[in-house]
C-alpha cells in the first residue's frame, strides 16, 4: 500500500494485530495474554469490513465471490496443502507429536481441507482464514440481496440482526462444515462493525484522550473478566461484554495507528501490515527456531521441541525472542520465496 493513502493506519493496525497474535503465541504472562486475546483477532474482521463496498448487481458479487476465493481460500488450500505433505516430517524432526499419517489419513485430511473443517496443527490460526472467507461471503450475498429484495435497508438494521444471531446461535448445534455457528455469527458481527466504523469514523475520536480511556478499559475488563477470553470461546453469559471489550480495545489500536502513521517513521509496519498472511501461516512453525536456541542454551531435552506453542520453561523475559523470531522469519521466507520465484518467472 503506498505511503500516501488515506487509509494507511489501517495497515498500521493490522501490524500490530498479527505482532500481538505471535506474542499471544509465545507463552507471554498471563496478563499480557489475556488482554491481546481481548481484542486481537476481531480487529481483522473489522479491518476487512471496513473496506467493504456495498454489491447492488451479480457482476460485482461475482467479482467479490472470485477475489475472496483468490485472496482466502486458495491460500488457506495452498498452506494447508504444504503443511499436510509436511506432517510425517514434522513428527520425526520431534517439532509436532501427531500421529504419523498412513495414506488413508492423508486422503480424509486432504477432504476435510478442501471443506475447510480441519487444520494441521501448525497452521491452528488459520480458523481465522475460515471464518473471515465465509463472513464476508455472507455479508456481500446479504449487501446484494438488500438491493434488490430490501429496499436499501441500512446496514445498521444488518447489524442488530447480526447481534442477536450472535447471541441466539449459542443453542444452536454445530452444522457440517460451517462448525459452530456461533463463531461465524460473531464474525459477520464483527464484519458489520468494521462497516459501521467506516461509516462514522469522522464520529470516532482517535486522540490521546481515547486512547487512554480505552486502554484502562480493556486493561480492566481482561483482570476482571469471567470465562475464557477467546473470540472461539465465549458463552451466552459474557458474548456481549467480550464484544464491547474487543470492540473498545480495537479503538484503542485504531488511536496508536493514526498517531504511529504521523511520524512518518513506519514503512516496517506498513510491510508487516500488506504482508500478513505469511506471518498467520508460518509463525507456529517459525516459534520452534526459538524452541531450538532455547533447547542449546538451557540443555533441554529435544523431545520439548514439540511443544505447542512454545517451551515454557525459562521464559520470564524469553517471550521476547518468541515474538521477534514468530514476526521476522516468515517475513524473511516470504521474501526469499519472492525472489525465488522472481528468477524463474
Amino acid at each position: 500500500m503506498p505511503h500516501n493513502s488515506k487509509n494507511n493506519y489501517i495497515s498500521i493496525a493490522k501490524a500490530l494485530g498479527i505482532i500481538l497474535m505471535v506474542v499471544g503465541h509465545s507463552g507471554c504472562p498471563t496478563t499480557i495474554c489475556r488482554f491481546i486475546y481481548l481484542f486481537h483477532m476481531p480487529l481483522f474482521f473489522i479491518c476487512s469490513g471496513y473496506f467493504f463496498k456495498d454489491i447492488s448487481d451479480w457482476p460485482s458479487l461475482h467479482s467479490f465471490y472470485k477475489k475472496r476465493m483468490k485472496g482466502l481460500y486458495l491460500p488457506y488450500l495452498k498452506w494447508s496443502l504444504l503443511f499436510l505433505l509436511l506432517h510425517n516430517t514434522f513428527r520425526h524432526l520431534h517439532i509436532t507429536e501427531s500421529v504419523i499419517y498412513q495414506k488413508e489419513d492423508y486422503v480424509r485430511q486432504l477432504i476435510k481441507m478442501i471443506f475447510m473443517t480441519d487444520y494441521e496443527l501448525l497452521i491452528r490460526p488459520f480458523w481465522f482464514i475460515k471464518e473471515l472467507f465465509f463472513a464476508s461471503l455472507i455479508v456481500a450475498t446479504i449487501s446484494f440481496l438488500n438491493s434488490r429484495l430490501f429496499d436499501k435497508k441500512k446496514p445498521e438494521s444488518f447489524f442488530v440482526i447480526a447481534i442477536i444471531s450472535s447471541v441466539i446461535s449459542k443453542f444452536v448445534s454445530p452444522i457440517p462444515i460451517i462448525g459452530d455457528c456461533s463463531v461465524l455469527c460473531l464474525s459477520v458481527l464483527y464484519y458489520y462493525t468494521g462497516i459501521l466504523i467506516y461509516k462514522y469514523k469522522q464520529f470516532i475520536p482517535l486522540s490521546y484522550t481515547t486512547l487512554i480511556l480505552t486502554f484502562i478499559i480493556v486493561l480492566s475488563g481482561s483482570l476482571f473478566f469471567k470465562g475464557t477470553i477467546d473470540m472461539r470461546f465465549t458463552n451466552i453469559y459474557n458474548q456481549i461484554p467480550y464484544y464491547i471489550l474487543s470492540i473498545t480495545g480495537i479503538i484503542m489500536i485504531l488511536c496508536i495507528s493514526q498517531k504511529l502513521e504521523t511520524t512518518n517513521k513506519v514503512s516496517l509496519l506498513y510491510y508487516i501490515g500488506n504482508h500478513t498472511m505469511p506471518i498467520l501461516a508460518l509463525n507456529l512453525l517459525a516459534l520452534k527456531f526459538g524452541s531450538c536456541l532455547k533447547i542449546w542454551i538451557f540443555g533441554l531435552p529435544i523431545e520439548q521441541l514439540a511443544s505447542y506453542t512454545v517451551i515454557y520453561d525459562y521464559n520470564s523475559w524469553y517471550w521476547l525472542i518468541y515474538t521477534i523470531i514468530g514476526v521476522t522469519i516468515p517475513l524473511l521466507i516470504h521474501f526469499l520465496y519472492l525472489k525465488i520465484l522472481h528468477c524463474f518467472i
